[in-house]
């Protein structure tokens, strides 16, 4: 009996063997791209983690991709891929691997271009010939400057089309199914300028999300300085100044300029909020506003900027400019606009469709004041004869003698005459006649 019962024991000690876990093609092909990737045989792992995707896709395939183009240091493509793992609503939990990319995606972002596809879902997207996801996409492509070859595929058909990337721009793609081709559009973008984020480094991603939410509402897309500095690196050390963000925005062709900053109030009076939207081609800003804060924390900054720049971008945008045309009898005469400079005739500027006190004057012309009021998204012309000032002859006469005085300076002149006459004879008559042996 006890025999029995240690033989009983010894079968139930016996462990048991696991169950065998069968794994799917696209799984299989993940652990043979993860095994390729530690061994550092990239090619293979392409070959196997992107057949993966294909089969499956999914925001681990993401992942798994992007930390295969960061171990190839393929930095900007990681970074995008990586972005993209991070936002899809889809992902498995995974702590360990979201710090992981959200600490590379934190990094400093190389010179880059965004692409918005637009596209039947469903369809695998490639970008040079390697596989980045499946449209729709959950935030615009990243991509280098340059040109690149994008496709997209749907069972049964490949659609490619060719795209030029500028540094700091968006783009906007759309796939035709009908005809095949992909037409490529460059949205309109506001430069902009801030140091916000080097004043509140701990909410850094915060405003530049605040930002371009901004920007979006109004239908434009966002610039960052430093990306449009690549095309005009001179004029890195005056950026901070009103006119070089003009010579800027002209250089990389857009129309406005949104400057935020944040400095201490007076008497230190809390923070204070600047903002202001300028337009490339007019001295005066589109809107501005200054908005107190006191006693501000970095997320209350965050908060005022997201409740003030909307309104003001949608005012500034709304406002309607003009065109002056100014010329001149004579030529080369100076205008100006209260006491703003605008230049020398013959004049053409671009400025706000309002009411303005113009000054044209030349040297030795009479001023011309005059008001005007500007037509909204019109020209207004001026052809001006400025009037010469009158020239007055100065004489210089020396004043006439009187006649009296006249008389006696002849009197005057005829008695000094008679007087050297008289010296001069008797100076020929000797003194004395008792030495002249002529006389009786």
């Amino acid at each position: 009996m006890w025999v029995c019962l240690l033989q009983a024991q010894r079968v139930q000690a016996k462990p048991r063997k696991p169950p065998v876990v069968q794994l799917s093609p696209s799984e299989k092909l993940t652990e043979q791209g993860l095994q390729a990737l530690a061994e550092r045989d990239f090619s293979r792992a392409y070959a196997a983690l992107s057949e993966s995707f294909r089969l499956t896709p999914s925001a681990e395939g993401l992942l798994h991709l992007g930390r295969l183009a960061q171990a190839e240091q393929r930095t900007l493509e990681a970074h995008d891929l990586l972005r993209r793992y991070l936002l899809d609503p889809a992902r498995k939990p995974d702590e360990a691997m979201a710090q992981l990319a959200q600490g590379f995606t934190a990094g400093t972002l190389p010179p880059a271009g965004r692409v918005t596809l637009l596209a039947d879902p469903g369809a695998l997207l490639s970008v040079d010939e390697r596989i980045v996801g499946v449209l729709p996409l959950p935030s615009p492509l990243l991509l280098s400057p340059g040109d690149h070859r994008l496709a997209i595929e749907y069972p049964g058909r490949r659609l490619s089309g060719q795209v030029t990337v500028a540094a700091g721009r968006q783009f906007e793609g759309r796939f035709d199914r009908s005809t095949g081709t992909l037409l490529v559009s460059l949205l309109p973008a506001i430069l902009t300028v801030s140091d916000l984020a080097t004043t509140l480094p701990d909410v850094q991603s915060d405003l530049a999300t605040v930002i371009e939410q901004s920007v979006r509402s109004v239908e434009q897309s966002v610039l960052p300085v430093e990306q449009a500095l690549l095309s005009a690196p001179h004029l890195r050390d005056c950026i901070s100044k009103a006119n070089c963000q003009q010579l800027l925005a002209q250089k990389v062709d857009v129309e406005y300029i949104l400057h935020a900053s944040l400095r201490r109030g007076e008497k230190g009076d809390g923070q204070l909020l600047k903002l202001t939207v300028r337009h490339r081609d007019i001295a005066d800003p589109a809107a501005a506003i200054e908005t107190k804060c006191p006693r501000c924390s970095p997320a209350e900054v965050v908060n005022l900027l997201g409740r003030t720049l909307p309104s003001l971008l949608t005012g500034a945008l709304k406002r309607k400019s003009s065109t002056l045309s100014v010329t001149t009898q004579p030529v080369s005469a100076e205008v100006l606009s209260g006491k703003t400079r605008l230049g020398m005739t013959p004049l053409r500027r671009q400025l706000w469709a309002d009411p303005v006190q113009l000054t044209v004057r030349a040297p030795g012309y009479r001023p011309v004041h005059t008001e005007v009021t500007l037509p909204p998204s019109q020209t207004l012309t001026l052809d001006l004869s400025l009037e010469p000032v009158a020239q007055t002859v100065v004489r210089t006469e020396k004043p006439k003698t009187p006649i009296h005085r006249r008389v006696w300076l002849w009197v005057g002149v005829g008695v000094a005459s008679a007087a050297i006459t008289t010296g001069l004879v008797l100076g020929l008559v000797p003194q004395s006649h008792d030495k002249v042996g002529w006389l009786p």
